[in-house]
Formats: structure tokens, sequence, C-alpha cells
């Protein structure tokens, strides 16, 4: 476990998955990172990597040849090596191994780093194509934090946007795959009260929209997030389980009609030789305010 800290946050870092486990507020010490209990979900703050989702019977397709791909791809079972490390900040990369070669077959970098910045935590993720031809992939954050928020038991909680936007959504169907129906935006001028009643149909998955800025508060306690290079977002929880997640993403689940193939998956980023992309999400923690 690699610890970052300075008087604001203390933050803990996995080499597996690259996945944060832990972060407190320097001067309280209070948790506000989901636990992992495996009794509702065993993730904390897993990374979506190559594929965001499930996949059609359990595979994709790349140039017509088909590979087996695990719900929400391979990095967040995968072991990564740390690059660089200090008080203050981890870099940490995933490359092609014999595993990742058995269903995505590219000679990518996956570099991520986490970084500690006065009283925001600074996540970074840039995916590199090394290889020769064009590289197709998803990629998606899957933070989850404590419902209710720290300092807030008892309070109403809710999410807002702050484009003020009213966002359609989708819902996922039985096999975990999108529906492709377009469903009303269950925000009011940028605002939702979430209860845990919202999400005994599944995630709300909203194609685009809900901008860059997003806040999920409750009392005087609040997560702000704000993201970049990720257009789609979600919102999910095991109804009545202590935790939301907030999700930022560049691609989703495919549509049932669309079939395996990756390259035509919702939302895909098709990468060229020597390319190389970042996406970035930033979280701040605030209670008491």
């Amino acid at each position: 476990m690699h610890i970052l800290e300075n008087g604001f946050l203390r933050v803990e870092v996995a080499e597996k998955g690259a996945e944060l486990q832990s972060v407190r507020t320097g001067r309280d010490g209070v948790e506000w990172l989901w636990n992992g209990d495996a009794a509702w979900w065993q993730g904390r703050s897993p990374l979506l990597f190559p594929v965001i989702g499930q996949s059609p019977h359990g595979e994709v397709t790349i140039g017509g040849t088909s590979y087996p791909m695990a719900a929400h791809g391979f990095a967040r079972n995968s072991m990564f090596r740390v690059v660089d490390a200090d008080a203050l900040q981890i870099g940490l990369e995933l490359l092609p191994d014999e595993t990742t070669l058995a269903s995505f077959p590219f000679r990518f970098r996956l570099g991520v780093s986490y970084r500690i910045d006065a009283d925001r935590l600074c996540c970074r993720v840039s995916v590199e194509n090394n290889g020769t031809g064009d590289m197709p992939f998803q990629f998606g954050f899957h933070p989850g934090f404590r419902w209710p928020l720290p300092g807030a038991g008892g309070e109403a909680h809710h999410v807002s946007l702050a484009n003020g936007g009213s966002p359609q959504m989708h819902r996922p169907d039985v096999a975990g795959l999108i529906d492709e129906k377009l469903l009303a935006s269950p925000f009011d001028e940028g605002k939702l009260a979430v209860t845990p009643a919202d999400f005994e149909a599944g995630a709300m998955v909203f194609p685009e929209g809900a901008g860059a800025q997003i806040t999920f508060a409750g009392g005087t306690s609040r997560v702000e997030m704000s993201t970049s290079n990720l257009p789609a977002f979600a919102l999910w929880q095991k109804p009545g389980a202590p935790f939301l997640c907030l999700e930022p993403w560049c691609g989703m689940a495919p549509f049932p009609a669309q079939g395996a193939a990756l390259e035509a998956r919702n939302g895909s980023v098709v990468l060229a030789p020597n390319a190389r992309t970042v996406f970035a999400m930033d979280l701040r923690f605030v209670a008491n305010a």
C-alpha cells in the first residue's frame, strides 16, 4: 500500500488495479471513500479499461476476431508497476502481458497518477498506443463514496450538475447491456435528490450532458468532482447499500443491436499508432462548510 499525505488529505493507493483504497481528510481523519465491504461491493474506486460495462456473452470482437472480455475490462484486476512516488504523488503503469494480450491484442501503456494538490486529489490516466495499428478502447473512473456522507447521517442527499442541465438517461437491460431507449432526465435544473429506490432498475447512465463539474452533497458535507475528456456519466448503488458511485466515463456498454465489435461500441475511442490521450478527475472533500 502506498500513502500520500499532506495537512489536508491522506490517500492510500494499491498496486492491484492502481486503485484508491482510502481518502481521509487531514483535519479530522474522516474517511470519504467506500470501504469495499464484499457483502455489498468489494470495489472501492476501480479503473475501467479497455471497456466499460458488460460485453455480449462476455466477448468483444476486434477487427472481426472474438476475444474474451470481463465486465469493465481487466485493468481493475491487474497488477500495476510503480514508476515514481513521493509523499504527495504516485505514478503507476500497466503494460501488455500474456493475460492482457489474450483479450486485447494491443501494445498499450496505461499510466495512472494520483497527486495531492492542497485539498484536491488529482487523478490522471493516460492511454498510449505503442503498436502499429489503430486501437479502440474505452476508459472510465468508478469511485464509490460513503452514503450518507460524513456528518450527514439522516440528511437528504443530492447530486448537482454545475451546468444546470437535465440530461436524458439510459438503464441497463437484463443482460447488463444498455437499453437503447432514452428516458426522461431525473434531474430538475441540474439537481437530483437521490434515494435507494432510484437504483432498483440499475445504474443511471447519462451518455452526454452531465457536464464536467458534479457535486454529491448531504447536509453540509459534499464531494466536488471535476473531469476532463469524460463526456458520459453514471450513478450507481446497490439499493440500500451505504455507498454511491459517481462514474465519469469515455464510452459505455453497447446497445444490444450494436453487437460485440469494440470499434462500434458506444463512445469508444480509436487511438492511432503512437498517439496518446489523457483523462482527468479531480476531487475535493468538504465537511461542516
